[in-house]
């Protein structure tokens, strides 16, 4: 029987992303019902993911200095991605965040509580407030 540590190795693709409005009973889905994502656990302990809405507008000039304003805001709004170091311990995933769009979220350490079957893997952030409203966020992934 694998350990939990040996059964997440390896690549898994985003089924869905939920952020769950708890005072109000009301789930919103920020990038689409059907989110692109790829999340990558190394054996050495390394992770990386990264998640975007499946229908990103494209930029008139391929190229993220000389695209407008506008275009740069709705790519952010549309991406997350993040990488750091892994460890499991008990029904947490805790990550050491190395690089992050959100630069807020360098060498900061996040946790998931995690649900983890043969092919699938949910996580759950830890309830937030936001103003008056208590949000998580739900993220389900099936292995390729």
């Amino acid at each position: 029987m694998k350990t939990p540590q040996q059964q997440i190795i390896g690549s898994w693709k985003l089924n869905n992303f939920e952020l769950k409005n708890l005072t109000v009973n009301k789930s919103i889905f920020p990038y689409g019902k059907e989110p692109i994502g790829i999340l990558i656990f190394s054996a050495d302990g390394f992770m990386s993911v990264s998640i975007m809405s499946d229908n990103r507008i494209n930029f008139e000039v391929e190229s993220l200095q000389m695209s407008s304003e506008e275009e740069k805001i709705n790519a952010i709004e549309t991406y997350l991605s993040y990488a750091g170091k892994w460890r499991i311990e008990n029904d947490r995933i805790y990550v050491e965040v190395i690089t992050s769009l959100l630069p807020n979220w360098k060498d900061k350490e996040h946790y998931r509580t995690f649900q983890l079957n043969d092919k699938t893997l949910s996580f759950q952030t830890p309830k937030m407030k936001q103003g008056d409203f208590d949000i998580l966020v739900e993220l389900d992934w099936v292995k390729f």
